[in-house]
């Protein structure tokens, strides 16, 4: 093995040599293979692994070392554990050199070795650039990981930087014991004091009465990743939910018994710390299905008083769809891993729901949990999409039938008419989801990407701003405000969403390329040029293009030229599709864009939202455009659901502005 201070300088890892200052793997196998450039971040782990080869590395020490310490989530390891298997080319379920250690950490199979002489002594001193500048590219498959945001999203928050922006200001001064409660935040229940089911019970037991308290019209839930946040910061129940807003905090603890379990629950006024309700409950573990219907239904008579009668009307208790503890076990198991997004949590998932529902094939929830996983999955791997999508379909029928409703999984079945350019169904399903769910950030964060693709960008935008609204916190629901605002050519409202982005630690983009765009703007155009070298220096492709195209964007007469030079760097296969795409939309070429959308090979439906933004304005006014949207689908959904501002019937044409 090598000796601890080379691990910095570079190794042997199997079939690849390991340079950690150049951000580099080189394949011994394909001795004149291009090197692979890892992230900073990812590189940090390969090396930390490195160092503790053998060893099962924690979570909480990946965190320490290569994170400082900071409050993350668990997605933002296993991205790069997940970045690191595809970089290694290694199969998750037959691993060669990371293997998952479940629930605890990762192990570095391989040990290891020196790198050779030679290229020892080549190797020069290249400072290592700082781990928070992380280049923005990802595989074409990785594009859509970012907007998907179920409650495993980025999460990363200091008690001062919710004070900093202030969320504490809607707190109404108003007597405790008549304040109205309005909004509500559920915290995770504290499970310190439990082992083995009681630890799994606790970590789903917060989100089961949430999800029960969202049905309540007229309360406002605020969302898991803005709960798990402040509940990372460690201040307490009030402060945190001072911080955040709201007018009560719902918390509690999971702790053994001698008759098994003891659920202790909490309702606190955070306006003078007033204690308005709390309750101990002693249950067996097959008896917690009782707790969770006792819990939400005790909590929403404790409202109603507040509320008033009718808004609590129709509110649904939290009732068991299966009897088996052990499937239970499995489901809650796997809602777990769904949270914590990534290859190998999402893959951990499919086997344990898949494992519920052959215990139980009643278990509508278990099949849902595995049309949602299938239905992620494709945004974190290269996995076929139809393929997945099928699954999805088929476990989500299940789910459906057994359970005699079409509101299970409404927000999956959203999702998939979405990705696959199904508009009708898929505004039709996502309003059947709000409906069951308004309270759900990650569907409007999700109907937000609906409507922004069929060019209703007002009210994408909207619906984002509700998605804020319940979950404040979450950085992607932030990123989303960001775009919408850059595509209606809101700047500085863009600019300041980007930064609170990034203050929530949103360390990826979905699309880096709107951040140059956002630049453009601000007429910063030499830090544009430089995040696109970035952009093609991370797949190792020419930058030629990139100084006359940012010149003709401002100088309209040297265009042609501009244009002629991406259409030959696109024939060498030295320029993506997407940045052809966006450049010669820039360039206000109708003719090259459209062609150029319809090249996309990795094309997803956000796509479609560029060309609705007030920097498309000349290509939606060629002709040619209304005959595209038509191709689309998208006047099929406009003659049902309502038409936009930029298009409009004109005859048996299409006309936009």
């Amino acid at each position: 093995m090598a000796p601890p201070l080379s691990i910095d300088t570079g190794f042997v890892l199997g079939d690849w040599e390991v340079r950690p200052r150049h951000g580099h793997l080189t394949s011994r196998v394909a001795p004149g293979a291009e090197p692979l450039t890892l992230k900073p971040r990812v590189m940090a782990v390969l090396v930390f692994l490195a160092r503790h080869a053998g060893e099962v590395v924690t979570r909480d020490e990946f965190i320490a070392d290569v994170w400082g310490g900071r409050v993350v989530s668990d997605e933002a390891l296993s991205r790069c554990i997940s970045l690191l298997r595809q970089a290694l080319g290694e199969d998750s379920h037959e691993p060669r050199y990371i293997r998952t250690v479940a629930r605890v950490g990762y192990t570095l199979l391989e040990a290891p070795g020196p790198l050779p002489a030679a290229g020892s002594a080549a190797e020069s001193p290249v400072p290592a650039p700082p781990v928070g500048l992380d280049r923005p590219y990802r595989p074409a498959a990785w594009r859509r990981r970012a907007l998907l945001v179920g409650g495993g999203l980025l999460l990363a928050l200091a008690a001062a930087l919710a004070l900093r922006y202030g969320w504490q200001a809607r707190q109404a001064p108003v007597a405790a014991s008549a304040a109205p409660v309005s909004r509500l935040l559920v915290l995770p229940f504290d499970t310190t004091g439990a082992t083995d089911f009681g630890r799994d019970v606790g970590s789903d037991l917060a989100d089961e009465i949430a999800d029960a308290l969202a049905r309540v019209d007229r309360l406002r839930i605020i969302g898991r990743t803005s709960a798990l946040a402040v509940a990372a910061s460690r201040s307490g129940a009030v402060d945190a939910g001072r911080r955040l807003g709201v007018d009560a905090v719902l918390d509690g603890a999971v702790a053994e018994s001698a008759a098994g379990l003891r659920v202790t629950v909490r309702l606190t006024a955070t306006r003078d710390a007033h204690l308005i309700w709390s309750k101990v409950y002693e249950r067996k573990p097959s008896e917690i299905y009782a707790v969770e219907s006792s819990i939400a239904s005790t909590v929403v008579r404790e409202l109603s008083g507040l509320l008033g009668r009718e808004g609590v009307a129709g509110v649904s208790s939290v009732e068991p769809d299966t009897r088996d503890l052990e499937a239970y076990r499995l489901y809650l198991r796997g809602a777990h891993q769904v949270r914590l997004r990534g290859e190998d949590s999402l893959r951990r998932a499919i086997d344990l729901f898949a494992a519920a529902v052959r215990r139980d094939p009643t278990y509508a929830r278990a099949h849902a949990g595995l049309a949602n996983a299938y239905a992620l999955l494709p945004s974190y791997t290269f996995e076929d999409p139809a393929e997945m999508y099928a699954l999805a379909e088929k476990s989500l029928a299940t789910a459906e039938s057994v359970a005699h409703s079409k509101t299970v999984g409404a927000g999956t079945r959203a999702y998939l008419g979405f990705m696959r350019w199904q508009w009708i169904e898929a505004e039709t399903a996502f309003r059947t989801a709000i409906a069951a769910e308004p309270n759900n950030p990650d569907v409007r964060q999700l109907y937000s990407q609906l409507l922004g693709a069929v060019g209703r960008l007002d009210a994408a935008l909207r619906q984002a701003r509700l998605a804020q609204e319940l979950d404040p916190l979450a950085p992607v629901v932030a990123d989303r405000i960001s775009i919408l605002d850059l595509w209606l050519g809101q700047d500085a409202e863009s600019a300041k969403s980007d930064a609170l982005a990034r203050e929530l630690g949103l360390e990826e983009q979905a699309y880096p390329e709107t951040k140059v765009l956002l630049k453009l703007h601000e007429h910063a155009d030499a830090a544009a040029a430089d995040a696109l070298r970035d952009l093609q220096h991370a797949v190792n492709r020419s930058d030629a293009w990139i100084g006359p195209t940012l010149r003709a964007y401002r100088n309209p007469g040297e265009r042609h030229a501009a244009l002629d030079l991406l259409d030959r760097e696109q024939r060498l296969g030295t320029l993506s599709p997407r940045i052809y795409f966006g450049a010669t939309v820039l360039l206000e070429a109708p003719a090259r864009a459209l062609h150029g959308f319809e090249a996309l090979i990795d094309r997803d439906p956000n796509d479609l939202e560029f060309l609705f933004s007030t920097d498309a304005a000349a290509i939606r006014r060629d002709p040619a455009f209304g005959a595209f949207v038509d191709k689309m689908g998208l006047a099929a959904y406009w003659d049902r659901f309502g038409w936009p501002r930029a298009c409009r019937r004109e005859g048996v044409g299409i006309a936009c502005h």
